[in-house]
């Protein structure tokens, strides 16, 4: 939780934050239970058609929700009667899930996402830029994401651009001696900077 002062008190701010891995699978199956059979639920899954389409159908967590080490979520698949594992479907499922699951899980809040290329493909960065910003709107969550990624700035540009709101902005961190500088790209900026592939990252 955040806390930021208020003359007429104090008001606290919901922040999650996802590391550079997929999430655990308990830590995906407590978000899960908190959009279960609500809209976000079928938002959730739709964070999955960039990979597979309309292959996944439905998302289910099984397993003894007190206890820490035995739940995770499982997948029916157009393809197969028999439920799999989300964590077969790859690393890139598991984090884009994990990633529209804590959207979901952050409302009127922030969300903090590190290393964000990780495990996301890089032919489906746009689409799964339009996904985070669709979400962070739909929930009102503000998105920080870090980033190495030159995909990514090509990704979350196109996607910017073609959401149609002037809200994204990219930060570069530069250091000069001892210090640390953020240059702020505004869309239009970014949008200059990937066509001439000037280093932002």
């Amino acid at each position: 939780w955040l806390r930021r002062r208020r003359s007429e008190g104090s008001m606290l701010f919901l922040c999650q934050s996802l590391g550079p891995n997929a999430p655990e699978n308990d830590d995906i199956a407590q978000f899960w239970d908190k959009v279960a059979l609500t809209p976000d639920e079928g938002r959730a899954i739709e964070a999955l058609r960039p990979i597979y389409g309309d292959a996944v159908q439905r998302v289910a967590a099984i397993g003894d929700p007190r206890s820490r080490y035995e739940r995770r979520l499982v997948v029916s698949r157009k393809d197969s009667d028999v439920p799999v594992p989300l964590r077969s479907l790859g690393e890139g499922a598991v984090r884009m899930f994990g990633i529209a699951l804590a959207l979901a899980n952050s409302k009127g809040g922030f969300l903090l996402i590190d290393e964000v290329e990780n495990g996301i493909h890089y032919s489906v960065q746009r689409d799964f830029w339009k996904m985070v910003l669709q979400a962070a709107r739909d929930n009102d969550v503000q998105v920080l994401a870090t980033t190495h990624s030159w995909d990514v700035v090509e990704g979350f540009t196109k996607a910017a651009t073609e959401f149609g709101t002037d809200d994204s902005r990219l930060a570069s961190l530069t250091r000069r001696r001892e210090k640390i500088f953020a240059t702020t790209l505004a869309e239009h900026q970014m949008q200059v900077a990937t066509r001439h592939r000037i280093e932002v990252r």
